[in-house]
């Protein structure tokens, strides 16, 4: 850990945590970035104007090389925002002029420099193999730096800057760059992922161009039967009544409210941490949020126009922090997710209170975090899964494990067990669709239909996983999905489209006569109307909820980027 003081020091990684080892050598200057040797020998530590390399066995400073002295005639500071040492000996720096410098660190000579932005070059990441690097600059660009030869066939090689990408507004403060991809984060809240086209084998899921803008966790929870909303804020929570209207119209209509949307409550976290996940009852009486070292849980009343919120005392003290926190259907009882690997199963009690009842592990003994629940709406079942990708059942009336879902090559996005059948309809990261029968301990026939057929081009290529899945109870095989971009209705009485067929038919089937509609009907029916989609949930067979989060709601409150002159302006 590099300090403010100048001082870097040395933790060690013990069961549970970290433990001070000792201090190395104290130079004076910021330490402002880090980076180990390969083999652990020695440290490379960026400051102001130098940086330095440290032995790690004596905890001495070794070198100590200038970085701005190749700088004619400037009294700014050169500020070394990253460094990577390589395993043969080179240091490369990425500094506030923009730079990209290679250096023999045991010379303390300057073998190479390449600028690659008139801004601050802010982040860098070296390929696996050493052979490319990819760096993060403030004007949002980023760029990639290839270890290529001099001559075709020769054995000298030099870095060359190949590849600019402009896919951020603003500061790159992060990079990662992984065997097939670059991987950018900025401060305009986008994590971008750029394939290399030339290691893709074929045009697939992973040759796709992926940005994401939103976490790809739950931010909102509904309480069906109240119909309330929880926001969740990243140090307050704010509780909000729907809005109602009596009237009907046509589709694509706005219709006038009888009763406007009203903002209950706000329930503001203490302390400096952050809310880590939260969820209201379906019932509307309670909510429960986690930070990383607390659980809490409130019991909300609402008498007439008046909301109030009471803290339970003697909330059961979580080891470790919770991940996810979900209610049951009824409302009687609550599932917390814990970081290693379990269940804890808490029953509701009135007027105000809550008792632990029992802990749901995995026969496995993984500890890895639960990050999705799913409970059934007779309170029989729990699906969770955890960060092996495993889906594992839980029986709730006798508190056993049930079964595994067999485990697929792919995070899962999003699941939820149907109402009426039991069925676990499952969404991955890669956009396939599975159906697994809970009381059968199989998948159905219709999921293995669906492998065997496959799944349109078109919904394969999304660049936004499915976050959410919702059923419709006036036809049982209706399966409501959303992402970011889309909101889907799943027919499982139509047929699946072939990839001649066009994805979003809606449009074109309105035109054609009623025989001619009939014949090219199939089972995604696609909305895209809402967007940027934060959240969907049926409040009621009549009533679908939709929460969009506009993105130029929090751009304007970024601040600006850096201005660059264009020509002819």
């Amino acid at each position: 850990i590099g300090c403010e003081d100048g001082s870097v020091k040395i933790f060690q990684v013990v069961p549970g945590g970290i433990q001070f080892e000792r201090n190395l050598d104290r130079r004076k200057g910021r330490v402002l970035c880090l980076s180990w040797h390969p083999s652990d020998t020695h440290i490379a530590a960026g400051s102001i104007d130098f940086f330095r390399v440290i032995d790690v066995a004596s905890g001495q400073t070794v070198q100590r090389v200038m970085v701005n002295h190749h700088v004619e005639k400037t009294k700014r500071e050169c500020v070394v925002w990253a460094i990577a040492l390589l395993s043969r000996g080179t240091v490369v720096s990425a500094d506030s002029f923009g730079r990209v410098q290679f250096w023999d660190w045991q010379q303390g000579t300057l073998a190479e420099s390449h600028t690659v932005s008139t801004s601050a070059a802010l982040s860098l990441a070296v390929s696996e193999k050493e052979d490319s690097i990819i760096v993060g600059t403030s004007t949002g660009a980023t760029y990639q730096l290839q270890l290529l030869p001099v001559k075709l066939g020769g054995l000298e090689k030099r870095w060359v800057r190949t590849k600019p990408f402009q896919f951020h507004s603003h500061d790159v403060r992060a990079v990662a760059h992984s065997p097939t991809a670059l991987i950018s984060g900025g401060l305009d809240a986008q994590l971008v992922i750029r394939p290399l086209m030339e290691k893709m084998q074929k045009k697939s899921y992973d040759a796709a161009l992926r940005k994401f803008t939103f976490p790809h966790r739950r931010l909102v929870s509904c309480a069906r039967k109240a119909r309330l909303l929880l926001f969740q804020f990243s140090q307050y929570l704010e509780l909000w009544r729907l809005g109602s209207t009596e009237e009907t119209g046509k589709d694509g209509e706005v219709l006038p409210l009888c009763r406007m949307p009203e903002h209950l409550v706000q329930l503001k976290s203490k302390g400096p941490e952050h809310i880590y996940c939260s969820c209201v009852s379906p019932c509307g009486t309670w909510v429960g949020y986690a930070t990383a070292s607390r659980f809490h849980l409130y019991r909300v009343r609402c008498d007439g126009d008046g909301v109030s919120l009471r803290k339970v005392p003697k909330v059961p003290k979580l080891v470790p922090p919770a991940y996810q926190l979900q209610f049951s259907a009824d409302s009687d009882s609550l599932f917390v997710a814990s970081a290693r690997g379990s269940v804890h199963v808490f029953q509701l009690l009135e007027p105000g209170g809550c008792k632990h009842l029992h802990t749901l592990r995995p026969p496995s003994g993984c500890s890895e975090a639960v990050y999705l629940l799913a409970p059934s709406a007779d309170g029989h079942w729990l699906a969770a899964v955890s960060g092996d990708w495993a889906i594992h059942i839980y029986n709730l009336k006798c508190f056993k494990h049930h079964c595994v879902v067999p485990t697929y090559k792919c995070a899962v996005s999003a699941l939820a067990i149907h109402p009426i059948t039991n069925n676990l309809v499952i969404a991955y990261s890669d956009q396939q669709l599975f159906e697994f029968s809970i009381p059968e301990k199989q998948y159905t026939s219709w999921s293995r239909a669906v492998q065997s057929r496959g799944l349109h081009r078109a919904w394969l290529e999304r660049d936004s996983p499915i976050t959410h899945i919702a059923f419709n109870p006036k036809n049982p095989s209706h399966i409501l999905l959303h992402d970011t971009y889309l909101l889907c209705v799943l027919d499982k009485s139509l047929p699946l489209p072939d990839d001649s067929a066009l994805l979003m038919n809606q449009s074109t089937l309105k035109q054609l006569p009623e025989t001619a509609r009939k014949r090219q009907l199939h089972a995604f029916k696609i909305c895209k109307k809402f967007q940027p989609l934060l959240f969907m949930d049926l409040l009621d067979k009549n009533c679908l909820v939709v929460v969009e989060r506009p993105i130029m709601d929090f751009k304007t409150q970024l601040p600006l980027p850096v201005q660059q002159k264009k020509f002819g302006t």
